[in-house]
């Protein structure tokens, strides 16, 4: 009998292919390679697919993954989308079981958590015995659900009260699930990493010839990120800083456009350059060329980009909002502005431009502080715990130092 038959699974679910850009699903892909590198688990990714009504085994990025479709469970649904989930929920409830014992299913981790788990909250308490379900929030999820009815909060309150556990990646998702869901939901913060030298390492080797310095972004172009309040803030420095452009990296979405139009309107289009839907693997390669990292977002759950940028010890402006200040301490790792504020974010730009071993200081003490607390071993050792609280771990851990932390 292999290794790999003798440990038991872990499944991921995801609404949307492995294969996709973002930043759920480099959670999802780090978090189990890390459970292959320690062999805490197996990791099997599931993914909702309305067109695989049975399963259909794929490998994307070395992972085992299963495209099944989850039916969702609406509160709402008519006579006729009742009787068809009654139906379908008849043959998946025995088929999902069946798949759960062969495989060994040890906990199920919804990532992003959508209608479907609904679905598989009702399937899971159906089981017997049923798995410890972990439900992992990232932002935007969390965000939709806020804006839900009162009966549908009702519900999703339930699901919460009875999953073994609820994931958030910063003490300010924590605050905004209590402030949507009431004090009796608790959360426990698992903080995102990276593999620092693995990004490091795509990047490739150095540019044989070297381009004009660069103030990067990377985001996807949507209202929320605040590429607006960068593009006003550089404008305000271009005729200073001749030398100097403005690059956007990031997932195409609604404000792509507008941004372009923007940068035509102050008249610095040619100094600012968009690479839309760039694949992962080839963004390494703009944070080695850039020589400041900006992220203006007004809202951020976490942002790991920050992360990244410290990868490469580059100084970083960030707003003061979400999860941020959890990874940027102002002055020391960082600068941090307020959001909304082009003026303010000009001028700690502009501060960095023009002191520049004060900007190389604050990108290495960033540096240090990435490599020493936000690695994906220490984010899987806390969900390994979270079924097995037992678990050794990969390497000693330093002591929590918030309550709702482990």
């Amino acid at each position: 009998m292999s290794h790999a038959a003798l440990v038991p699974a872990y499944l991921f679910v995801l609404p949307w292919s492995l294969q996709h850009l973002g930043g759920v699903n480099q959670v999802v892909i780090n978090l189990a390679r890390e459970m292959q590198r320690a062999g805490s688990f197996e990791p099997i990714v599931l993914i909702d697919d309305w067109n695989a009504p049975q399963p259909v085994w794929e490998h994307i990025h070395g992972l085992r993954t299963v495209r099944w479709c989850i039916r969702p469970f609406g509160l709402r649904m008519g006579i006729k989308e009742r009787l068809a989930f009654g139906w379908w929920l008849r043959k998946f409830r025995p088929a999902f079981r069946g798949f759960c014992e062969q495989h060994r299913v040890a906990a199920i981790n919804p990532h992003y958590p959508g209608l479907s788990v609904l679905t598989l909250d009702m399937v899971n308490n159906n089981c017997a015995p049923s798995r410890p379900l972990i439900l992992s929030f990232h932002g935007a999820d969390l965000t939709g659900l806020r804006q839900s009815s009162a009966e549908d909060l009702s519900r999703w309150r339930q699901v919460l009260l009875r999953a073994a556990n609820t994931v958030v990646c910063s003490l300010d998702m924590a605050q905004r699930l209590v402030d949507t869901f009431g004090p009796m939901v608790h959360s426990t913060v698992i903080h995102n990493g990276l593999d620092a030298a693995a990004f490091v390492a795509m990047a490739g080797g150095a540019d044989t010839a070297p381009g004009r310095p660069t103030i990067l972004n990377v985001a996807k172009f949507e209202a929320k990120k605040g590429q607006d309040v960068l593009v006003k803030s550089f404008a305000e420095l271009a005729k200073d800083f001749p030398a100097w452009d403005l690059v956007l990296v990031g997932a195409t979405d609604q404000a792509l456009e507008p941004m372009r139009a923007l940068c035509h309107t102050l008249g610095v289009a040619d100094r600012v350059k968009f690479y839309p839907d760039t694949p992962h693997q080839q963004v390494a390669g703009f944070f080695r060329r850039a020589s400041v990292f900006v992220l203006p977002s007004r809202e951020e759950p976490f942002g790991i980009v920050l992360l990244e940028a410290g990868a490469f010890s580059l100084p970083v402006v960030a707003s003061r909002v979400g999860g941020i200040p959890e990874i940027l301490t102002d002055g020391e790792t960082g600068c941090l502005v307020p959001a909304d504020d082009a003026p303010a974010l000009a001028k700690a730009m502009r501060t960095l431009l023009t002191h520049p071993a004060r900007a190389a200081s604050l990108g290495q003490q960033l540096q240090r502080h990435v490599q020493a607390n936000f690695d994906w071993s220490q984010a899987h050792d806390k969900y390994a715990r979270l079924v097995n609280p037992g678990w050794a771990g990969t390497k000693p851990q330093k002591a929590a130092t918030a309550g709702s932390m482990i």
